[in-house]
Protein backbone atom coordinates (compact mmCIF):
# COMPACT_ATOMS: atom_id res chain seq x y z
CA UNK A 1 0.00 0.00 0.00
CA UNK A 2 1.20 3.78 -0.67
CA UNK A 3 0.99 6.11 2.07
CA UNK A 4 -0.62 9.62 1.13
CA UNK A 5 -0.50 12.60 3.61
CA UNK A 6 -3.18 15.25 2.63
CA UNK A 7 -4.32 18.29 3.92
CA UNK A 8 -8.24 19.05 3.40
CA UNK A 9 -8.33 22.75 3.59
CA UNK A 10 -12.02 23.59 5.48
CA UNK A 11 -11.79 27.31 3.89
CA UNK A 12 -14.65 30.15 4.24
CA UNK A 13 -14.27 31.57 0.44
CA UNK A 14 -16.02 34.99 0.07
CA UNK A 15 -18.48 34.89 -3.40
CA UNK A 16 -16.75 37.22 -5.63
CA UNK A 17 -13.79 38.23 -3.26
CA UNK A 18 -11.26 36.94 -5.90
CA UNK A 19 -8.25 38.61 -3.70
CA UNK A 20 -9.29 37.53 -0.65
CA UNK A 21 -9.78 34.14 -1.61
CA UNK A 22 -6.26 33.76 -2.91
CA UNK A 23 -4.68 34.48 0.14
CA UNK A 24 -6.72 32.34 2.43
CA UNK A 25 -6.01 29.55 -0.41
CA UNK A 26 -2.53 30.57 0.11
CA UNK A 27 -1.96 30.58 3.83
CA UNK A 28 -3.54 27.33 3.52
CA UNK A 29 -1.29 26.14 1.21
CA UNK A 30 1.82 27.28 3.22
CA UNK A 31 -0.01 25.96 6.48
CA UNK A 32 -0.35 22.38 4.46
CA UNK A 33 3.71 23.00 3.92
CA UNK A 34 4.63 23.03 7.05
CA UNK A 35 3.03 19.87 8.19
CA UNK A 36 4.41 17.90 5.39
CA UNK A 37 1.74 16.97 3.03
CA UNK A 38 1.90 15.83 -0.37
CA UNK A 39 -1.86 17.57 -1.89
CA UNK A 40 -4.19 20.11 -0.68
CA UNK A 41 -7.73 19.74 -1.51
CA UNK A 42 -9.70 22.77 -1.33
CA UNK A 43 -13.73 23.11 -1.79
CA UNK A 44 -16.31 23.52 -4.97
CA UNK A 45 -15.62 26.68 -5.95
CA UNK A 46 -13.01 28.10 -3.22
CA UNK A 47 -11.54 30.63 -5.57
CA UNK A 48 -14.59 32.50 -6.23
CA UNK A 49 -17.61 31.52 -3.57
CA UNK A 50 -20.37 29.62 -3.69
CA UNK A 51 -22.64 29.76 -4.95
CA UNK A 52 -21.68 33.03 -7.69
CA UNK A 53 -25.42 32.81 -9.23
CA UNK A 54 -25.26 36.06 -11.77
CA UNK A 55 -22.20 36.72 -11.15
CA UNK A 56 -21.49 34.21 -14.08
CA UNK A 57 -23.15 36.10 -16.05
CA UNK A 58 -21.19 39.56 -15.38
CA UNK A 59 -19.12 40.34 -18.83
CA UNK A 60 -15.20 39.65 -17.01
CA UNK A 61 -15.94 37.71 -14.40
CA UNK A 62 -14.68 34.40 -15.67
CA UNK A 63 -11.76 36.30 -16.87
CA UNK A 64 -10.57 37.80 -13.17
CA UNK A 65 -11.20 34.26 -11.55
CA UNK A 66 -8.97 32.84 -14.75
CA UNK A 67 -6.32 35.93 -13.89
CA UNK A 68 -6.82 34.78 -10.33
CA UNK A 69 -6.32 31.16 -10.76
CA UNK A 70 -2.77 32.29 -12.58
CA UNK A 71 -1.65 34.51 -9.73
CA UNK A 72 -2.34 30.94 -7.40
CA UNK A 73 -0.43 28.76 -9.81
CA UNK A 74 2.96 31.26 -9.70
CA UNK A 75 3.65 29.84 -6.55
CA UNK A 76 6.65 27.35 -6.16
CA UNK A 77 7.75 24.93 -3.82
CA UNK A 78 4.76 24.08 -2.08
CA UNK A 79 2.68 21.18 -2.08
CA UNK A 80 0.02 20.32 -5.56
CA UNK A 81 -3.17 21.61 -4.87
CA UNK A 82 -6.66 21.48 -5.99
CA UNK A 83 -8.47 24.54 -6.30
CA UNK A 84 -12.09 24.63 -6.94
CA UNK A 85 -13.18 27.65 -9.69
CA UNK A 86 -14.96 28.10 -12.93
CA UNK A 87 -13.36 27.65 -16.65
CA UNK A 88 -14.43 28.35 -20.05
CA UNK A 89 -14.53 26.00 -22.45
CA UNK A 90 -10.88 25.49 -23.60
CA UNK A 91 -8.41 22.51 -23.63
CA UNK A 92 -8.99 20.29 -20.92
CA UNK A 93 -12.64 21.30 -20.79
CA UNK A 94 -15.26 19.61 -22.94
CA UNK A 95 -18.47 20.24 -22.30
CA UNK A 96 -21.34 18.66 -23.09
CA UNK A 97 -23.34 21.01 -25.98
CA UNK A 98 -26.05 23.63 -24.77
CA UNK A 99 -29.03 22.15 -24.57
CA UNK A 100 -32.22 24.37 -25.24
CA UNK A 101 -32.33 28.64 -26.00
CA UNK A 102 -33.67 28.33 -22.08
CA UNK A 103 -30.50 27.43 -20.42
CA UNK A 104 -28.56 30.97 -19.20
CA UNK A 105 -25.59 29.66 -20.29
CA UNK A 106 -26.91 30.22 -23.78
CA UNK A 107 -26.69 33.82 -22.90
CA UNK A 108 -22.91 33.91 -22.58
CA UNK A 109 -22.71 31.95 -25.73
CA UNK A 110 -25.07 34.96 -27.53
CA UNK A 111 -22.72 37.79 -25.84
CA UNK A 112 -19.73 36.03 -27.68
CA UNK A 113 -18.17 34.32 -24.41
CA UNK A 114 -17.83 30.62 -24.41
CA UNK A 115 -19.89 27.83 -22.59
CA UNK A 116 -18.69 27.86 -17.95
CA UNK A 117 -18.09 25.19 -16.08
CA UNK A 118 -17.47 24.40 -12.69
CA UNK A 119 -14.85 22.65 -12.18
CA UNK A 120 -11.68 21.76 -10.04
CA UNK A 121 -7.96 22.33 -11.08
CA UNK A 122 -4.54 20.64 -10.07
CA UNK A 123 -2.19 23.06 -10.24
CA UNK A 124 2.17 22.19 -9.07
CA UNK A 125 4.78 23.65 -9.85
CA UNK A 126 4.45 24.06 -13.51
CA UNK A 127 1.03 25.73 -13.07
CA UNK A 128 -2.48 23.71 -14.14
CA UNK A 129 -2.07 20.20 -15.42
CA UNK A 130 -5.45 18.60 -15.18
CA UNK A 131 -8.48 20.08 -14.93
CA UNK A 132 -11.88 17.89 -13.52
CA UNK A 133 -15.33 19.29 -14.49
CA UNK A 134 -18.20 18.60 -12.43
CA UNK A 135 -20.43 16.20 -14.63
CA UNK A 136 -24.01 15.88 -12.69
CA UNK A 137 -25.49 19.27 -12.11
CA UNK A 138 -27.91 19.90 -8.95
CA UNK A 139 -31.03 21.86 -9.95
CA UNK A 140 -33.09 21.35 -6.68
CA UNK A 141 -33.55 22.84 -3.59
CA UNK A 142 -30.91 25.44 -3.36
CA UNK A 143 -29.27 24.54 -5.98
CA UNK A 144 -29.79 26.19 -9.78
CA UNK A 145 -26.43 24.91 -11.42
CA UNK A 146 -28.43 24.23 -14.63
CA UNK A 147 -28.89 27.83 -14.97
CA UNK A 148 -25.37 28.79 -15.19
CA UNK A 149 -22.78 25.57 -15.86
CA UNK A 150 -22.56 23.08 -18.47
CA UNK A 151 -21.86 19.38 -17.45
CA UNK A 152 -18.20 17.75 -18.15
CA UNK A 153 -18.00 14.87 -20.46
CA UNK A 154 -15.16 12.99 -21.88
CA UNK A 155 -12.35 10.93 -19.58
CA UNK A 156 -12.75 11.86 -15.90
CA UNK A 157 -9.40 12.90 -14.46
CA UNK A 158 -6.94 10.82 -12.03
CA UNK A 159 -3.44 12.66 -11.28
CA UNK A 160 -1.09 10.68 -9.33
CA UNK A 161 0.79 11.79 -6.51
CA UNK A 162 2.75 9.69 -4.58
CA UNK A 163 2.03 6.97 -6.55
CA UNK A 164 -1.26 7.06 -5.42
CA UNK A 165 -4.04 7.58 -8.48
CA UNK A 166 -6.31 10.11 -7.27
CA UNK A 167 -9.82 10.76 -8.92
CA UNK A 168 -11.23 14.17 -9.01
CA UNK A 169 -14.93 15.14 -8.13
CA UNK A 170 -17.16 17.69 -7.61
CA UNK A 171 -19.76 17.96 -4.71
CA UNK A 172 -23.29 16.15 -6.53
CA UNK A 173 -20.39 13.87 -8.96
CA UNK A 174 -20.05 11.40 -5.51
CA UNK A 175 -23.64 11.42 -4.38
CA UNK A 176 -25.03 9.17 -7.41
CA UNK A 177 -24.21 5.11 -7.29
CA UNK A 178 -22.83 3.98 -10.58
CA UNK A 179 -21.94 7.31 -11.34
CA UNK A 180 -18.79 9.30 -12.11
CA UNK A 181 -17.19 7.91 -8.69
CA UNK A 182 -17.80 4.40 -9.92
CA UNK A 183 -16.26 4.90 -13.34
CA UNK A 184 -13.26 6.95 -11.86
CA UNK A 185 -12.46 3.37 -10.22
CA UNK A 186 -12.61 1.55 -13.00
CA UNK A 187 -10.17 3.53 -14.62
CA UNK A 188 -7.64 2.91 -12.10
CA UNK A 189 -8.54 5.71 -9.15
CA UNK A 190 -7.38 4.61 -6.15
CA UNK A 191 -8.32 7.34 -3.90
CA UNK A 192 -11.13 9.63 -4.66
CA UNK A 193 -11.21 13.43 -3.80
CA UNK A 194 -14.22 15.55 -3.28
CA UNK A 195 -14.79 18.98 -3.89
CA UNK A 196 -17.72 20.38 -2.29
CA UNK A 197 -19.99 23.29 -1.45
CA UNK A 198 -23.13 21.73 0.55
CA UNK A 199 -25.10 24.14 2.58
CA UNK A 200 -26.12 22.48 6.15
CA UNK A 201 -29.78 21.81 6.81
CA UNK A 202 -30.69 19.57 9.68
CA UNK A 203 -29.54 16.18 9.72
CA UNK A 204 -27.08 16.67 6.63
CA UNK A 205 -23.84 15.49 8.01
CA UNK A 206 -25.68 12.02 8.85
CA UNK A 207 -26.58 11.77 5.34
CA UNK A 208 -23.48 12.86 3.48
CA UNK A 209 -21.41 9.93 5.51
CA UNK A 210 -24.05 7.74 4.92
CA UNK A 211 -23.60 8.32 1.33
CA UNK A 212 -20.04 8.29 1.73
CA UNK A 213 -19.85 4.95 3.31
CA UNK A 214 -21.90 3.96 0.54
CA UNK A 215 -20.12 4.77 -2.32
CA UNK A 216 -16.42 4.30 -0.73
CA UNK A 217 -17.68 0.41 -0.26
CA UNK A 218 -18.77 0.76 -4.21
CA UNK A 219 -15.58 1.81 -5.36
CA UNK A 220 -13.50 0.18 -2.92
CA UNK A 221 -11.55 3.48 -2.55
CA UNK A 222 -10.87 5.35 0.44
CA UNK A 223 -13.05 9.20 -0.23
CA UNK A 224 -11.56 12.61 0.99
CA UNK A 225 -14.53 14.94 1.09
CA UNK A 226 -13.64 18.45 2.12
CA UNK A 227 -16.47 20.97 2.62
CA UNK A 228 -16.98 24.81 2.80
CA UNK A 229 -17.59 26.52 5.70
CA UNK A 230 -18.81 29.66 6.80
CA UNK A 231 -22.27 32.28 5.57
CA UNK A 232 -23.51 33.37 1.96
CA UNK A 233 -26.97 35.24 2.27
CA UNK A 234 -29.47 32.92 3.69
CA UNK A 235 -26.85 29.61 3.32
CA UNK A 236 -24.76 28.81 5.95
CA UNK A 237 -21.75 26.01 5.27
CA UNK A 238 -20.92 23.57 7.99
CA UNK A 239 -17.55 22.35 7.10
CA UNK A 240 -17.16 18.78 8.67
CA UNK A 241 -14.93 17.61 6.19
CA UNK A 242 -14.61 13.94 6.33
CA UNK A 243 -12.51 10.66 4.78
CA UNK A 244 -13.62 7.68 5.05
CA UNK A 245 -11.68 4.39 4.51
CA UNK A 246 -12.74 2.18 1.41
CA UNK A 247 -15.06 0.18 4.24
CA UNK A 248 -16.57 3.25 5.19
CA UNK A 249 -14.95 3.63 8.35
CA UNK A 250 -14.50 7.50 9.31
CA UNK A 251 -10.78 7.93 9.50
CA UNK A 252 -10.66 11.66 10.27
CA UNK A 253 -13.46 14.54 11.05
CA UNK A 254 -13.32 18.61 11.13
CA UNK A 255 -14.98 20.70 13.02
CA UNK A 256 -18.06 22.35 12.23
CA UNK A 257 -18.57 25.79 11.69
CA UNK A 258 -14.79 26.94 11.89
CA UNK A 259 -12.01 27.21 9.36
CA UNK A 260 -9.11 24.22 9.74
CA UNK A 261 -6.93 22.34 7.95
CA UNK A 262 -7.99 18.65 8.08
CA UNK A 263 -4.48 16.84 8.03
CA UNK A 264 -4.85 13.17 7.10
CA UNK A 265 -2.42 9.72 6.65
CA UNK A 266 -3.64 7.39 4.91
CA UNK A 267 -3.17 4.16 3.03
CA UNK A 268 -4.13 3.37 -0.64
CA UNK A 269 -3.67 0.59 -3.26
CA UNK A 270 -0.23 1.82 -5.15
CA UNK A 271 -1.00 2.70 -9.28
CA UNK A 272 0.80 4.55 -11.97
CA UNK A 273 -2.76 6.11 -13.15
CA UNK A 274 -3.07 9.37 -14.26
CA UNK A 275 -0.83 12.25 -14.78
CA UNK A 276 1.81 12.66 -11.95
CA UNK A 277 1.87 16.01 -10.21
CA UNK A 278 5.21 17.31 -9.57
CA UNK A 279 6.96 19.72 -6.82
CA UNK A 280 9.82 20.40 -5.16
CA UNK A 281 8.47 20.67 -2.03
CA UNK A 282 9.98 18.10 0.04
CA UNK A 283 8.43 15.84 2.40
CA UNK A 284 10.56 16.30 5.08
CA UNK A 285 8.48 17.89 7.53
CA UNK A 286 6.94 16.50 10.92
CA UNK A 287 3.72 17.14 12.03
CA UNK A 288 4.18 19.01 15.15
CA UNK A 289 1.67 17.09 17.27
CA UNK A 290 0.20 13.53 16.41
CA UNK A 291 -2.94 14.51 17.99
CA UNK A 292 -3.64 16.68 15.08
CA UNK A 293 -3.21 13.87 12.35
CA UNK A 294 -6.08 11.82 11.36
CA UNK A 295 -8.10 13.65 13.56
CA UNK A 296 -11.57 13.07 14.37
CA UNK A 297 -13.87 15.42 16.23
CA UNK A 298 -17.16 14.34 17.64
CA UNK A 299 -20.02 15.30 15.40
CA UNK A 300 -22.38 18.04 17.30
CA UNK A 301 -25.77 17.28 18.88
CA UNK A 302 -28.39 18.87 17.02
CA UNK A 303 -29.46 21.55 18.93
CA UNK A 304 -25.59 22.58 19.49
CA UNK A 305 -25.42 22.30 15.63
CA UNK A 306 -28.63 24.52 14.68
CA UNK A 307 -27.06 27.44 17.34
CA UNK A 308 -24.22 27.16 15.33
CA UNK A 309 -25.36 27.47 11.73
CA UNK A 310 -27.46 30.66 12.96
CA UNK A 311 -24.24 32.19 15.20
CA UNK A 312 -21.71 31.59 11.83
CA UNK A 313 -24.92 32.95 9.70
CA UNK A 314 -25.67 36.31 11.11
CA UNK A 315 -21.50 36.54 11.78
CA UNK A 316 -20.90 36.34 8.28
CA UNK A 317 -23.69 38.18 6.74
CA UNK A 318 -23.00 41.31 9.31
CA UNK A 319 -18.78 40.50 8.39
CA UNK A 320 -18.90 40.08 4.60
CA UNK A 321 -21.43 42.66 4.07
CA UNK A 322 -19.32 45.46 6.12
CA UNK A 323 -21.76 46.05 9.07
CA UNK A 324 -20.28 46.36 12.36
CA UNK A 325 -23.16 47.11 14.45
CA UNK A 326 -26.25 44.78 14.84
CA UNK A 327 -29.71 46.43 16.85
CA UNK A 328 -32.52 44.16 17.88
CA UNK A 329 -35.54 45.34 19.01
CA UNK A 330 -35.93 43.42 22.79
CA UNK A 331 -39.73 43.01 23.90
CA UNK A 332 -38.91 41.13 26.79
CA UNK A 333 -40.32 37.91 24.54
CA UNK A 334 -38.63 34.46 23.96
CA UNK A 335 -37.58 35.30 20.05
CA UNK A 336 -36.04 38.54 20.62
CA UNK A 337 -33.78 37.30 23.38
CA UNK A 338 -32.48 34.58 21.09
CA UNK A 339 -32.42 36.27 18.70
CA UNK A 340 -29.68 39.30 21.06
CA UNK A 341 -28.31 36.02 22.60
CA UNK A 342 -27.40 34.92 18.73
CA UNK A 343 -25.88 38.23 17.72
CA UNK A 344 -23.93 38.84 21.08
CA UNK A 345 -22.33 35.44 20.25
CA UNK A 346 -21.97 36.19 16.36
CA UNK A 347 -20.55 39.80 16.76
CA UNK A 348 -19.90 41.08 20.47
CA UNK A 349 -21.54 42.47 22.78
CA UNK A 350 -19.87 45.56 22.23
CA UNK A 351 -21.64 45.52 18.62
CA UNK A 352 -24.85 44.99 19.47
CA UNK A 353 -28.47 47.07 20.92
CA UNK A 354 -31.13 46.39 22.29
CA UNK A 355 -33.88 49.00 21.63
CA UNK A 356 -37.00 48.88 23.93
CA UNK A 357 -40.29 50.15 22.76
CA UNK A 358 -43.23 49.71 25.31
CA UNK A 359 -46.94 50.96 24.66
CA UNK A 360 -49.93 51.20 26.60
CA UNK A 361 -50.29 47.20 26.13
CA UNK A 362 -46.37 46.56 27.34
CA UNK A 363 -47.04 44.57 30.49
CA UNK A 364 -44.58 45.95 33.49
CA UNK A 365 -42.74 42.50 33.29
CA UNK A 366 -41.75 42.96 29.41
CA UNK A 367 -39.71 45.48 30.17
CA UNK A 368 -37.91 44.19 33.25
CA UNK A 369 -37.79 41.25 31.13
CA UNK A 370 -36.16 43.57 28.48
CA UNK A 371 -33.56 45.31 30.60
CA UNK A 372 -32.58 41.68 32.72
CA UNK A 373 -31.53 40.08 29.10
CA UNK A 374 -29.84 43.11 28.57
CA UNK A 375 -27.74 43.38 31.31
CA UNK A 376 -26.84 39.54 31.21
CA UNK A 377 -25.69 39.48 28.10
CA UNK A 378 -23.90 42.73 28.27
CA UNK A 379 -25.95 44.84 25.90
CA UNK A 380 -26.70 48.41 26.06
CA UNK A 381 -30.16 48.81 25.88
CA UNK A 382 -32.40 52.69 25.01
CA UNK A 383 -35.92 52.23 26.01
CA UNK A 384 -38.11 54.22 23.75
CA UNK A 385 -41.68 54.95 24.86
CA UNK A 386 -43.96 54.60 21.84
CA UNK A 387 -47.57 56.09 23.72
CA UNK A 388 -46.86 59.35 22.23
CA UNK A 389 -46.69 58.76 19.00
CA UNK A 390 -49.23 56.26 19.12
CA UNK A 391 -51.82 58.77 19.89
CA UNK A 392 -50.58 61.31 17.42
CA UNK A 393 -51.09 58.67 14.52
CA UNK A 394 -54.27 57.67 15.95
CA UNK A 395 -55.29 60.81 15.84
CA UNK A 396 -54.05 61.46 12.44
CA UNK A 397 -56.05 58.95 10.93
CA UNK A 398 -59.73 60.18 12.75
CA UNK A 399 -61.12 61.47 9.99
CA UNK A 400 -59.71 58.98 7.54
CA UNK A 401 -61.03 56.35 8.98
CA UNK A 402 -63.99 57.73 11.09
CA UNK A 403 -62.36 57.43 14.67
CA UNK A 404 -59.46 55.78 16.38
CA UNK A 405 -57.78 52.92 14.46
CA UNK A 406 -59.16 49.82 16.30
CA UNK A 407 -58.73 45.76 16.20
CA UNK A 408 -56.15 44.63 13.83
CA UNK A 409 -55.03 48.45 12.05
CA UNK A 410 -54.14 49.50 15.74
CA UNK A 411 -52.24 46.53 16.72
CA UNK A 412 -50.68 46.71 12.95
CA UNK A 413 -50.12 50.61 14.10
CA UNK A 414 -47.44 50.06 16.54
CA UNK A 415 -45.55 47.47 14.90
CA UNK A 416 -45.09 50.28 12.14
CA UNK A 417 -44.11 52.62 14.56
CA UNK A 418 -41.38 50.62 15.95
CA UNK A 419 -40.29 49.47 12.93
CA UNK A 420 -40.12 53.55 11.89
CA UNK A 421 -37.75 53.77 14.95
CA UNK A 422 -35.60 51.31 14.18
CA UNK A 423 -34.44 51.91 10.74
CA UNK A 424 -34.08 55.53 11.98
CA UNK A 425 -31.79 54.23 14.44
CA UNK A 426 -30.20 52.07 11.40
CA UNK A 427 -29.96 54.95 9.18
CA UNK A 428 -28.09 57.16 11.67
CA UNK A 429 -25.78 54.76 13.10
CA UNK A 430 -25.17 52.35 10.23
CA UNK A 431 -26.21 49.06 12.37
CA UNK A 432 -27.97 46.81 10.65
CA UNK A 433 -31.62 45.86 12.29
CA UNK A 434 -32.08 42.08 13.25
CA UNK A 435 -35.42 41.21 13.27
CA UNK A 436 -36.75 38.51 15.47
CA UNK A 437 -39.66 36.59 13.43
CA UNK A 438 -39.83 32.81 13.60
CA UNK A 439 -40.73 30.68 11.00
CA UNK A 440 -44.24 29.70 12.94
CA UNK A 441 -45.11 33.27 12.43
CA UNK A 442 -44.05 33.68 9.12
CA UNK A 443 -45.76 30.26 7.98
CA UNK A 444 -49.18 31.40 8.68
CA UNK A 445 -48.78 35.09 8.16
CA UNK A 446 -48.33 36.63 12.05
CA UNK A 447 -46.10 39.66 11.08
CA UNK A 448 -46.74 42.69 9.91
CA UNK A 449 -45.58 44.28 6.95
CA UNK A 450 -43.39 47.21 7.47
CA UNK A 451 -43.89 46.83 11.52
CA UNK A 452 -41.90 43.66 12.58
CA UNK A 453 -41.13 42.14 9.71
CA UNK A 454 -39.09 45.44 8.56
CA UNK A 455 -34.78 44.74 8.67
CA UNK A 456 -32.15 43.80 7.34
CA UNK A 457 -31.52 40.38 8.41
CA UNK A 458 -34.29 37.75 10.03
CA UNK A 459 -31.67 35.37 12.30
CA UNK A 460 -34.77 32.97 13.04
CA UNK A 461 -36.65 33.12 9.92
CA UNK A 462 -36.25 29.37 9.73
CA UNK A 463 -36.70 28.41 13.15
CA UNK A 464 -40.04 27.18 14.65
CA UNK A 465 -41.01 28.38 17.74
CA UNK A 466 -40.97 25.17 19.72
CA UNK A 467 -37.20 25.11 18.56
CA UNK A 468 -36.92 28.75 19.74
CA UNK A 469 -37.40 27.83 23.34
CA UNK A 470 -35.02 24.21 22.56
CA UNK A 471 -32.48 26.82 21.42
CA UNK A 472 -33.00 29.07 24.54
CA UNK A 473 -32.41 26.47 27.04
CA UNK A 474 -29.25 25.14 25.52
CA UNK A 475 -27.97 28.87 25.42
CA UNK A 476 -28.53 28.88 29.21
CA UNK A 477 -26.89 25.08 29.53
CA UNK A 478 -24.16 26.64 27.94
CA UNK A 479 -23.81 29.38 29.95
CA UNK A 480 -24.07 27.22 33.11
CA UNK A 481 -21.55 24.51 31.85
CA UNK A 482 -18.52 27.87 31.63
CA UNK A 483 -20.01 29.13 35.00
CA UNK A 484 -21.71 32.30 33.51
CA UNK A 485 -24.96 33.26 34.46
CA UNK A 486 -27.93 32.49 32.05
CA UNK A 487 -28.21 34.65 29.27
CA UNK A 488 -32.22 34.27 28.99
CA UNK A 489 -34.46 34.63 32.30
CA UNK A 490 -36.74 31.97 33.43
CA UNK A 491 -39.63 34.36 32.79
CA UNK A 492 -39.13 34.85 29.36
CA UNK A 493 -39.39 31.18 29.15
CA UNK A 494 -42.20 30.46 31.01
CA UNK A 495 -44.76 33.38 30.23
CA UNK A 496 -47.04 32.51 27.49
CA UNK A 497 -46.54 33.59 24.08
CA UNK A 498 -47.69 37.28 23.04
CA UNK A 499 -47.14 40.10 20.55
CA UNK A 500 -49.17 42.90 23.53
CA UNK A 501 -50.56 44.94 20.91
CA UNK A 502 -54.49 44.59 22.59
CA UNK A 503 -54.73 43.96 26.56
CA UNK A 504 -54.24 40.02 27.43
CA UNK A 505 -52.97 39.21 23.97
CA UNK A 506 -51.87 35.44 23.96
CA UNK A 507 -50.65 33.69 20.73
CA UNK A 508 -52.97 31.10 21.58
CA UNK A 509 -56.44 33.06 21.37
CA UNK A 510 -55.43 32.86 17.29
CA UNK A 511 -53.70 30.02 16.75
CA UNK A 512 -53.33 26.48 18.40
CA UNK A 513 -50.65 25.57 20.56
CA UNK A 514 -47.23 25.84 19.27
CA UNK A 515 -46.66 21.87 20.11
CA UNK A 516 -49.32 21.46 17.97
CA UNK A 517 -49.10 23.97 15.17
CA UNK A 518 -45.19 23.29 14.20
CA UNK A 519 -45.89 19.96 13.46
CA UNK A 520 -48.64 20.44 11.31
CA UNK A 521 -46.36 23.27 9.89
CA UNK A 522 -43.28 21.22 9.34
CA UNK A 523 -45.77 18.27 7.21
CA UNK A 524 -47.07 21.32 4.91
CA UNK A 525 -44.36 22.89 4.44
CA UNK A 526 -41.18 20.80 4.60
CA UNK A 527 -42.62 17.49 3.84
CA UNK A 528 -44.76 18.74 1.16
CA UNK A 529 -47.72 16.63 2.89
CA UNK A 530 -51.60 17.86 1.14
CA UNK A 531 -53.59 19.02 3.81
CA UNK A 532 -55.87 15.04 3.11
CA UNK A 533 -52.25 13.52 4.00
CA UNK A 534 -52.07 15.05 7.11
CA UNK A 535 -55.63 14.64 8.16
CA UNK A 536 -54.50 11.05 7.75
CA UNK A 537 -52.51 11.18 10.69
CA UNK A 538 -55.10 12.28 12.84
CA UNK A 539 -55.09 16.23 12.75
CA UNK A 540 -58.66 17.90 12.62
CA UNK A 541 -59.56 18.39 9.48
CA UNK A 542 -61.00 22.23 10.27
CA UNK A 543 -57.69 22.99 11.72
CA UNK A 544 -55.57 21.90 9.40
CA UNK A 545 -58.26 23.65 6.57
CA UNK A 546 -57.34 26.85 8.24
CA UNK A 547 -53.75 26.84 8.96
CA UNK A 548 -52.42 25.48 5.41
CA UNK A 549 -55.57 28.62 3.92
CA UNK A 550 -53.05 30.63 6.12
CA UNK A 551 -49.85 29.36 5.00
CA UNK A 552 -50.89 30.00 1.28
CA UNK A 553 -52.42 33.41 1.57
CA UNK A 554 -49.63 34.37 3.44
CA UNK A 555 -46.63 34.35 0.58
CA UNK A 556 -47.12 37.66 -0.79
CA UNK A 557 -45.98 38.62 2.74
CA UNK A 558 -43.39 36.09 3.23
CA UNK A 559 -42.09 37.44 -0.03
CA UNK A 560 -41.08 40.74 1.19
CA UNK A 561 -39.30 39.42 4.24
CA UNK A 562 -35.34 39.85 4.83
CA UNK A 563 -33.27 36.93 4.40
CA UNK A 564 -32.23 34.97 6.57
CA UNK A 565 -30.53 31.74 8.01
CA UNK A 566 -31.52 28.86 6.48
CA UNK A 567 -31.34 25.64 9.09
CA UNK A 568 -34.33 22.87 7.68
CA UNK A 569 -34.56 21.34 4.50
CA UNK A 570 -36.95 23.57 2.82
CA UNK A 571 -36.89 27.35 3.92
CA UNK A 572 -38.85 29.84 3.02
CA UNK A 573 -37.46 31.90 -0.27
CA UNK A 574 -34.38 30.08 -2.05
CA UNK A 575 -36.06 25.97 -1.25
CA UNK A 576 -40.16 27.23 -1.34
CA UNK A 577 -40.76 28.89 -4.30
CA UNK A 578 -44.78 29.57 -3.91
CA UNK A 579 -46.37 32.07 -6.64
CA UNK A 580 -48.01 34.88 -4.91
CA UNK A 581 -50.88 35.08 -7.53
CA UNK A 582 -52.19 31.49 -6.36
CA UNK A 583 -55.69 30.30 -6.95
CA UNK A 584 -55.22 26.67 -6.34
CA UNK A 585 -57.04 26.25 -3.34
CA UNK A 586 -57.79 22.52 -2.70
CA UNK A 587 -60.06 21.76 0.13
CA UNK A 588 -59.40 19.10 2.50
Amino acid sequence: MATLRLALAQMNAVVGGLSQNVETLQRFRAQAAHVGADAVLTPELSLIGYPPEDLLLKEGFVDAADQALRELATARGLPPIFVGTVAAEREGVTLAPVSDGRDAVRLLEDAGRSHVANVLVALDDRGVVATATKRLLPNYDVFDERRYFQPGTGAPTIVNVRGVALGLLVCEDVWTSDGPAAELARRGATLLVVANASPYARARRGEREAMLRERARETNCPIAYVNLVGGQDELVFDGQSVVVSAEGDVLARASAFSEELLVVELSAAPSTEGVVLESHFGRDVVYPSAAYLNRVEEPLEEVAEIYGALVMGTRDYLRKNGFREAIVALSGGVDSALVTSIAVDAVGARAVRGVAMPSRYSSPHSLSDALEVARRLDVDLVTVPIEETHSVLSSALHDVLGGDPVGLTDENLQSRIRAILMMAISNATGAIVLTTGNKSEMAVGYSTLYGDSAGGFAVIKDVAKTLVYRLCHYRNALARADGDSEPIPESVLTKPPSAELRPDQRDDQSLPAYELLDPLLELYVEDDATAEEIIALGYDRELVTRITRLVDRSEYKRRQMPPGVRISKKAFGRDRRMPITNAFRPDA
